[in-house]
């Protein structure tokens, strides 16, 4: 979780910190500490309670254009998927990866279930799949040429079902392929050059998210390159997903620029990893975010 609040405010989407990115992020992490298991209609209730659904203010920053448009069909009474590609994915699964790191079967049959709630593209979905695979092996240390090849066999079989029930399901076609590709510019990083090899358009989701893998495995001396060179790529969504698989590996880091409520984080994802069970002595993620734009209120709210 510090790793995806690091990298979403390094990617600037709002400028005094992280943004709608990371509170979606902590929605989905609150859920899975207190449940283990995702809960798609309570959490459809729980990320529109930001929004204001419960009487009151919105309190997500700098929305990406899918997720406000998805946000107003919700509010307008079902939350309808997102037909157009969208990166957004790759963020919301990190806490997924984490969670279910034991379990890879279990990691691509909840993150799909999370992409669908999100979007009807097979490659959005796809890759949502693939950061929270990647995540779940940077759990357990794999870095390099080791973590693309394992993310490319846990997601591969989920191909096929991902394309018979999205749209644009011969976008996935090509994906082992590109896997093999990426894996052959692991350790060619020369500043931004080998991630664009990789993301010729960093609007296919697919491809930015092979950057960001390509970004991950390389395990930079300092850590926080590979995050910064994701947000340049794709920008909070794509910072905060490579944040979350750096953080997997490396654990609570100090990281080497700021961002509120760090504390906060560090304790979410503890609990995402072993427990307890409990976000009660938790502060609401409701309060915390209000009271970050507005401050103290006076009285009792």
């Amino acid at each position: 979780m510090l790793g995806v609040a690091a990298g979403d405010s390094a990617g600037g989407a709002w400028e005094l910190g992280y943004s709608a990115v990371t509170e979606q992020v902590t929605v989905i992490a609150y859920q899975l500490i207190e449940r283990r298991a995702l809960d798609i209609p309570d959490l459809v209730r729980r990320i529109r309670e930001l929004d204001g659904s419960e009487d009151g203010e919105p309190v997500y920053r700098s929305e990406t254009p899918h997720f406000r448009a998805w946000l107003d069909r919700a509010a307008a009474g079902t939350p309808v998927p997102e037909y157009d590609p969208s990166l957004d994915g790759v963020a919301r699964a990190v806490p997924l990866g984490v969670m279910f790191r034991n379990d890879p079967a279990a990691v691509v049959a909840q993150s799909i279930a999370l992409g669908r709630l999100f979007a009807a593209d097979s490659g959005s979905i796809a890759a949502g799949v693939i950061a929270a695979a990647a995540v779940a092996a940077s759990c357990f240390g794999q870095s390099g040429r080791d973590l693309l090849a394992g993310v490319k066999e846990a997601i591969t079989p989920s191909l096929r079902q991902i394309a018979n029930e999205a749209e644009n399901g011969a976008r996935l076609d090509s994906l082992p392929d590109e896997f093999d590709n990426a894996i052959e510019t692991v350790g060619a990083i020369a500043g931004g050059a080998a991630p664009a090899r990789v993301a010729n358009n960093s609007d296919d989701p697919l491809q930015a998210i092979m950057a960001g893998l390509v970004l991950a495995a390389s395990s930079p001396e300092r850590h926080h390159v590979a995050v910064e060179q994701a947000a340049r790529i794709g920008g909070s969504v794509l910072g905060a997903a490579v944040g979350g698989m750096v953080g997997a590996r490396l654990g609570i880091l100090g990281w080497p620029w700021a961002f509120a409520n760090d504390t906060w984080f560090a304790e979410i994802g503890r609990r995402v990893v072993r427990g307890p069970d409990e976000t009660r002595d938790l502060p609401i993620p409701y309060a915390v975010e209000q009271h970050l734009m507005t401050g103290t209120r006076p009285g009792f709210h």
